[in-house]
């Protein structure tokens, strides 16, 4: 009975094994560097961020592919989500910002916080 167990051990760790060596490796995410404050302009219902290109590979994995951050100035009004981005070493320093005229998000350069004050500043200037 024992040699029974232990021969479904060694078959159930070759597998493991061989489905492990055989799947592919995920690479972590990137490490974003934290930039330098930066405050962009704002006008009813526009709004001024850094932002840098991003594309995701075959497993969804962000990768960065702009060499540096650039101005633009973003319609707020087709904003639909918000997150804060943890690059893979935990840090914020980057929100991944979702349009509906858009179908992949857009990598802000700013700390979460600051997007969300310069969209409520942009949303405000319409109202007043």
């Amino acid at each position: 009975m024992k040699s029974i167990y232990g021969l479904a051990l060694a078959l159930v760790m070759g597998m493991m094994i061989t489905l492990g060596a055989a799947a592919p490796q995920m690479r972590d995410l990137p490490v974003i560097k934290k930039l330098s404050t930066y405050r962009g302009d704002h006008y009813p219902g526009f709004a001024e961020f850094r932002v840098q290109d991003i594309d995701f590979d075959d497993f969804g994995m962000l990768q960065l592919t702009g060499n540096e951050p650039y101005d633009m100035l973003v319609n707020v009004t087709y904003i639909t989500t918000v997150y804060r981005f943890e690059d893979a070493k935990k840090t914020d320093y980057s929100t991944l910002v979702f349009t509906n005229y858009l179908e992949e998000p857009i990598l802000i350069r700013q700390p979460y916080k600051d997007v969300v004050s310069s969209i409520r500043k942009a949303m405000e200037g319409l109202v007043k």
